[in-house]
């Protein structure tokens, strides 16, 4: 998969990575083309380039060097990618975030109009949902974008408090760590660095402040939810009023003027998820959060697409017929749809462009060979089974 990667931050080293992976890799001088609407994507705890590794399945559906390609996948790495998600929390993320956007469209793209889709990976949903909803300084303006989509947003707490039910060890760290919080002055939060044998149990080996830890666990929620705590299902429908019921009112949220679209998000959850908690009723949650959007007298829809995606795991992960669906076939179906519906450039499915690399085209041929596969897979069985008699 070919990428390129591009210096973004004026003071800071972080980069941009833009997909750039061609169909016909026997003819590598195809000039590719330059798309004019760009999906760019956010990691979540731990990731950075090319990860979750469905990152490269959804470039895969445009081509650069298809004439007339109308969307290009980028990769925006923050501060706190990889190990240090410990020490920055999501107002810098969404200030670095502004920053790639400003810089695609002034040196990439080249056009101040051109539309932005984000879509975030589990901590990377948080950070896509706070550019829409967390209050904009005045010294910080946050450039316009036309959609979101949240894939595994999940709560951190909830993730927690599950673990600690479980593993004593985790139980054991957790108290440890808030009686080192409150022996700390709180003007100290920011700055003072957790021992690495309480999170280890935790979070794994990385350095995490209080203010991180404290924003991830959230102790007073669901009262007084911390900034990382968008997604629990225990928060009160005020709370989700104050948050998602914010979508259909966010003024940087403006889908293109000639698509005549609305304000909208997309959601896809995993039925498999392991980082949500057996209890939580995901299909309620789901619903929780449509009413929140819709409510107020908001225009601003849930999408359509918006799904509980079966066999789905966390990151959409695995080698099995079943997995491969989820990923290839309905989340990307999803994705597709979604940026049809809010920019366009896509088509329906339906009547797509006869090029055989059209994003649907591209679909298509693999939701073929994992039927193909399953059909293989059952004239195997049916072969075992018959040499049994």
């Amino acid at each position: 998969m070919e990428t390129l990667l591009h210096a973004y931050h004026p003071k800071r080293t972080l980069l941009l990575l833009e997909y750039i992976n061609r169909s016909n890799k026997e003819d590598p001088s195809e000039k590719l083309s330059s798309p004019p609407n760009v999906l760019l994507f956010v990691g979540g705890l731990y990731d950075n380039f090319r990860w979750p590794r469905y990152l490269d399945d959804l470039a895969a559906l445009f081509p650069r060097d298809v004439p007339d390609q109308q969307w290009r996948v980028m990769q925006v790495q923050l501060s706190s990618n990889g190990r240090s998600w410990g020490l920055f929390d999501l107002d810098r993320d969404v200030e670095e975030i502004a920053t790639a956007i400003s810089y695609i469209r002034d040196n990439i793209t080249q056009s101040p109009a051109t539309p932005v889709i984000l879509m975030g990976h589990s901590t990377g949903c948080q950070d896509s949902f706070h550019y829409l909803v967390s209050p904009i300084s005045p010294s910080s303006p946050r450039p316009n974008i036309s959609g979101a989509i949240l894939q595994a947003p999940v709560s951190d707490r909830e993730a927690i408090l599950h673990e600690l039910e479980t593993n004593s060890s985790a139980k054991a760290a957790y108290d440890a760590t808030l009686a080192v919080i409150r022996s700390t002055p709180f003007e100290k939060y920011k700055t003072t660095i957790l021992p690495f044998d309480l999170m280890t149990p935790l979070f794994g080996p990385s350095p995490v402040s209080i203010s991180r830890f404290l924003s991830l666990v959230s102790p007073d929620s669901p009262t007084q939810p911390s900034m990382d705590d968008y997604f629990s299902s225990d928060l009160s429908d005020e709370r989700l009023k104050a948050t998602f019921g914010q979508i259909g009112h966010v003024a940087h949220l403006v889908p293109p003027p000639a698509q005549k679209s609305q304000r909208s998000i997309l959601v896809l959850q995993g039925a498999d998820d392991q980082s949500i908690p057996p209890h939580v009723d995901k299909a309620a949650l789901l619903s929780r959060w449509k009413a929140a959007i819709e409510s107020s007298g908001s225009t601003a829809p849930l999408s359509r697409h918006s799904a509980i995606i079966e066999h789905a795991t966390h990151d959409i992960a695995g080698s099995s017929i079943q997995a491969k669906e989820a990923r290839l076939v309905k989340m990307r179906s999803a994705v597709l749809r979604y940026l049809e519906d809010t920019v366009g450039g896509v088509g329906d499915g339906a009547g797509q462009p006869d090029h055989e690399y059209a994003p649907w085209k591209i679909w298509e041929r693999d939701m073929k060979a994992i039927q193909n596969e399953r059909e293989a897979n059952k004239a195997r069985e049916k072969t075992v089974e018959e040499s049994k008699l």
